[in-house]
């Protein structure tokens, strides 16, 4: 059974998830909606088609469910509905397998405990810098498209839009090996706890230790910020490389049920 603190901690990724999704409401092809169903749908691809959280009152849930699921196939033939232990009704799953949605693990989370990362060893010539201005943001923006090879200009409007002074949340950075943009990372410091996003390193430039390193770097960022713990959804190719700066991979009752193309 979950303890009180784990319960606050999941809570805590959902609450930072959601603020990374709002972050590209309102852009061109992308529909967010936040109600008793939290959800995000992009047209254009990225940053990806989910339902972030769902309270939904147990007189009707039989009717909004079929409503929600009806809108959003106006937008979209696929999204993952992430069910967090806090989703509401508590049978909410059972009703979204018996919709036909397919169920299973919601991927890998890990957290980790700031106060015991690593210390920061940077490679040989590397660097990092954070992004301060659109000029820097565009040079992050295409070192990202290089490693996740996709176009990322969904994320240039979303940061650029959200800016770089003092009481932006959403922080970027760029690893340079001398004067060469290699890597690439965002902190997100919101929902009590940092999240880490849009790790990105081109092929060519794997296994050099620079996306370890920038993402030791947004750990210790977060902890000289007064965060405790860190999250991080990570992919299998990805898992390994957390473990080793502190990050332990985390049963947090999520379970992930995906609305498929109609046959």
């Amino acid at each position: 059974m979950a303890s009180a603190s784990d319960i606050a901690q999941i809570d805590q990724i959902q609450e930072n998830l959601i603020t990374y999704f709002r972050l590209f409401a309102n852009l061109p092809g992308i529909t967010f909606t936040e109600q008793d169903v939290v959800w995000s749908v992009n047209t254009h691809g990225e940053p990806g088609n989910q339902v972030l959280r769902a309270q939904l009152p147990s007189d009707t849930v039989e009717q909004r469910l079929d409503q929600i699921i009806e809108q959003i196939q106006q937008q979209t033939d696929h999204i993952d509905w992430l069910v967090f232990p806090s989703c509401r009704p508590r049978d909410l799953g059972q009703r979204l397998a018996a919709r036909g949605l397919v169920g299973g693990p919601g991927g890998t989370w890990m957290l980790a405990n700031l106060a015991t990362a690593p210390a920061l060893d940077l490679p040989q010539r590397f660097r990092i810098a954070y992004v301060r201005d659109p000029a820097m943001l565009a040079e992050w923006s295409r070192v990202c498209a290089a490693g996740f090879g996709m176009d990322t200009q969904m994320y240039y409007a979303a940061y650029a839009r959200h800016g770089f002074d003092a009481t932006a949340f959403s922080l970027h950075a760029i690893g340079y090996l001398d004067d060469q943009p290699v890597t690439s990372s965002t902190l997100l410091l919101a929902g009590g706890l940092a999240g880490i996003y849009d790790i990105s390193t081109p092929p060519a430039l794997r296994g050099q230790g620079f996306g370890s390193a920038i993402t030791l770097e947004m750990m210790h960022e977060a902890y000289r910020r007064g965060y405790q713990h860190a999250w991080i959804w990570a992919s299998e190719m990805g898992k390994s490389i957390y473990q080793k700066l502190g990050f332990i991979a985390s049963d947090l009752g999520v379970r992930e049920y995906r609305l498929l193309p109609r046959q």
